[in-house]
């Protein structure tokens, strides 16, 4: 979705808008949630991106991709929550995913396992640097190529691959308390 023109109509530009809030609110959440480690502050951070977005949708000109624009705007703000989040404690489960834990049809503790391996990871990446976690969870998770996290970060591949690799390095240690990878 690329704007013909900068003389978007005000119909034309809640349109657009809508359109993406259905198409990127969710991803929107997910990597917010991977960088902060909370769900509070995850919905909080998407609301203030979707919030950005709307007010600078009229000055979206199509120079880049509008994905890679609207997620410069969420990595800024992710980056704000991360530094205004720095002191507080990250919660191990939510009550809402603990009821559907107990919901959940088949092995509890197979589920929990599941829950409490993905909580940890959320944790560990949320400890990484803010460029580091972005990298990480733009790459495995969101699936973007280097070229595209480059753009959205506006840094050069070089740096991308860097950050990927030590974002690696960091988790790997975060997880299993080594400092060395076994065949190095």
């Amino acid at each position: 979705m690329t704007p013909a023109s900068g003389n978007r109509s005000e119909r034309a530009l809640d349109a657009e808008f809508r359109s993406i809030v259905r198409d990127f609110a969710p991803q929107l959440y997910r990597q917010a949630y991977r960088m902060l480690g909370d769900s509070e502050e995850a919905t909080e951070a998407v609301q203030e991106v979707l919030l950005n977005v709307h007010r600078s949708l009229v000055d979206f000109r199509g120079d880049c991709a509008l994905a890679t624009w609207i997620y410069r705007i969420a990595l800024n703000t992710f980056f704000t929550f991360r530094r205004r989040q720095r002191n507080q404690p990250l919660p191990l489960i939510e009550p809402e995913d603990a009821q559907a834990l107990v919901d959940e049809d088949g092995d509890l503790e197979k589920e929990y396992d599941r829950k409490e391996t993905r909580e940890q990871l959320a944790r560990c990446i949320a400890k990484l640097s803010p460029k580091e976690s972005a990298a990480i969870t733009l790459f495995y998770m969101d699936g973007f190529g280097y070229k595209e996290i480059a753009s959205i970060m506006g840094t050069s591949l070089s740096s991308v691959g860097l950050l990927i690799h030590r974002g690696r390095e960091h988790l790997h240690v975060l997880l299993t308390g080594k400092k060395e990878r076994a065949g190095k």
